[in-house]
């Protein structure tokens, strides 16, 4: 339970915290606001109903005593019920002896009165009623016989008067809760508006965008911590160009070894497997002058040379590709991807591989083209080993701005979305070595890499690198010319 309350409680963002708090406060000042109207109002109407009954019970003695002293007695019914009608908070009855009490108006006995106020709750007219309720009553004698008249407050217009007050105070007071929820949310967005866009630049900062930067706000603390990540950002923006310019270094050494490895491989390990099985199959041949049995005892292990020679040469030519692909630059990106994720099927057939490649992506070069075929092939790498995917989803597309949009030159960003079915991250995971030397890979190329995620549902790996106009197809048609004779 508590977990669940910490959870609606600090899952919550300022904002929504500040204003719950302010409306529970809100709400109970107006919880004790309207308990102390009501005690008070309960007092009023006591001190009002005695106040009436003391003035009532005046008037009418005099008033009997004025019609006893005209001998008037006989019409003591027309004459106090003409004179008491505007009283206020009280009833009149004359008492006959052995008959019910009568009402002084027209035609109206006690048992045929009905409310005057229907529109009083039951339950306030009970909480306002005052001690004793109705039972509050003064009796009068009428001289020279045993009629009398009998006073009793009347506490009922009296609580309908304070019901409709409270009432308007209450909507008064609801009307200005949601007015001030609504004013501190207005206020409250606009004072923690620059805290949003420190959380952004953070964000942004993460997934490698350098030149973020925040605005200074007028709050002074706010801007005090904007002008603070501003200085970060650029110590931040100095220490990734100085990585880029060594990572660039590194991966050039990198990729020069691996070109070295690779040709070794190629004219080193090639032309022996190549003489391998030419001897091989020499020595078949020679065999053939032999008796037969020994010739096929010779021709068994001929073939077992063979068949070992043949698994060496498509060893050698995975490896040589896999150091160093001999299209890098060559050939349109969307080709050495649909190669390599041809290779990854091939060799992992239980992975289903959907790609969304547009043909009419050129080559960028060596470096953007190599950046991009190396991050797939790692991101294929880790869903399938790490992930334990079965379906993975890669996307390429290369993107311009609205001014470019139509034309399709100048300056444009290359979209590198894969994404898996697998396992996902978990929250605490650090990233590996693969997962880091592709992000530095990206870095160095100017671009941003983003990773999401969470157990079990999958992660996609988003990676976004910028192409200047000069890049499109110069350096692909430049490595072409050279290649050609």
């Amino acid at each position: 339970m508590s977990r669940t309350s910490d959870f609606a409680w600090l899952g919550r963002s300022i904002r929504d915290q500040v204003l719950l708090a302010i409306a529970i406060v809100l709400v109970l000042a107006s919880i004790v606001a309207g308990s102390v109207a009501v005690f008070n109002g309960r007092k009023a109407v006591d001190v009002e109903i005695e106040a009436s009954m003391d003035f009532a019970e005046g008037y009418l003695r005099e008033l009997v005593r004025g019609i006893a002293a005209e001998n008037r007695l006989a019409d003591v019914e027309f004459l106090v019920s003409r004179e008491v009608q505007h009283l206020r908070h009280a009833r009149v009855y004359v008492q006959d002896p052995g008959a019910a009490p009568k009402l002084l108006r027209p035609e109206r006995t006690l048992e045929d009165e009905v409310a005057p106020l229907d529109e009083t709750p039951d339950w306030f007219e009970n909480l306002m009623m005052p001690q004793g309720g109705n039972e509050h009553s003064r009796l009068i004698l009428i001289p020279k016989g045993e009629r009398s008249l009998i006073l009793k407050g009347d506490p009922d217009d009296e609580i309908a008067e304070k019901w409709r007050e409270l009432s308007s105070l209450a909507v008064v007071a609801i009307v200005s809760i949601a007015l001030l929820v609504a004013a501190f949310y207005f206020v409250l967005g606009w004072i923690l508006d620059p805290l949003v866009a420190l959380a952004r630049g953070l964000v942004a900062l993460e997934a490698g965008e350098r030149s973020q930067r925040l605005d200074i706000p007028r709050v002074g603390e706010i801007a005090d911590i904007a002008v603070k990540f501003n200085s970060l950002a650029s110590s931040l923006d100095q220490a990734r160009a100085e990585n880029g310019e060594l990572y660039r270094q590194i991966q050039s050494v990198q990729e020069e070894e691996r070109r070295e490895i690779a040709r070794e491989l190629h004219d080193e390990a090639g032309p022996c497997l190549f003489g391998i099985t030419a001897n091989a199959e020499s020595i078949a041949t020679l065999a053939q002058r032999l008796s037969e049995e020994e010739a096929s005892k010779i021709g068994k292990r001929v073939d077992e040379i063979l068949s070992i020679t043949g698994r060496l040469k498509a060893m050698n030519r995975a490896l040589l590709k896999r150091l160093h692909p001999v299209s890098i630059g060559k050939v349109p990106l969307p080709a050495l991807i649909q190669d390599l994720i041809y290779d990854f099927e091939r060799r992992h057939p239980n992975v289903r591989i959907d790609s969304s490649v547009p043909p009419h992506v050129g080559a960028f070069g060596e470096k953007i083209d190599l950046t991009v075929y190396r991050s797939t092939q790692e991101a294929l790498t880790n869903a399938i080993r790490h992930g334990q995917a079965s379906h993975i989803v890669v996307e390429l597309k290369e993107e311009w701005d609205d001014t470019n949009s139509i034309a399709k030159k100048g300056p444009s960003i290359i979209n590198l979305c894969v994404s898996d079915d697998g396992t996902g991250l978990k929250p605490d995971m650090q990233a590996g070595f693969g997962l880091s030397a592709m992000r530095e890979r990206v870095l160095s190329a100017g671009g941003s890499l983003v990773v999401e995620g969470h157990q079990p549902h999958g992660t996609m790996v988003s990676i976004k690198i910028p192409v200047r106009a000069g890049d499109h197809k110069s350096r692909a048609v430049d490595e072409v010319n050279r290649a050609s004779p």
